[in-house]
């Protein structure tokens, strides 16, 4: 009997030693949940915020026994899902295509998740109304799922209040 728990925990030991791993997480403004404040209804205005560096969406992983590239470099593929609702409605979403990255912390660009985009799109706009939404109650979800590799990104959301 101790013969077999001990070739178990071997088996299992070994087993994560070399798994493939990442862990981390999607935060704006240092937050896994932010809420902004829109003093108008032009989403635009979000988007000059996001460029302005007043709001930043930040992601950061950490990996153990990550593939090498040919360089020898670790890279995990992400692929990034945005999910917008309104008043608890799904609007819209999107997945974008694999992106490559280096473990450690950066700043992302508000156009990596796109919910600009699915934000401004939510009614048709003529030119005198370009980029406003209906008011209500937003919120939006950022995701980061690696590929090829076991772990988890903490998503981060952001409410949108006007």
């Amino acid at each position: 009997m101790k013969n077999t728990i001990t070739v178990l925990l071997f088996t299992v030991a070994s087993f994560f030693s070399h798994a493939q791993l990442v862990q981390g997480e999607v935060k704006i403004n240092e937050q896994s949940k932010a809420e902004i404040t829109l003093k108008s209804n032009k989403i635009v205005n979000l988007y000059a915020d996001f460029r302005d560096k007043k709001h930043q969406i930040h992601f950061v992983f950490t990996g153990i026994d990550i593939p090498q590239n040919s360089d020898k470099q670790e890279v995990v593929q992400f692929v990034f899902n945005t999910t917008v609702k309104k008043d608890g409605k799904v609007l819209g979403s999107l997945k974008r295509s694999p992106i490559p990255f280096f473990p450690g912390d950066m700043f992302m660009p508000v156009e990596t998740f796109d919910f600009i985009s699915i934000l401004s799109n939510i009614q048709t706009n003529s030119n005198e109304t370009i980029s406003e939404i209906p008011k209500g109650n937003y919120e939006v979800i950022l995701e980061a799922k690696p590929l090829g590799v076991k772990g988890e990104i903490q998503s981060a959301r952001l409410f949108i209040k006007m």
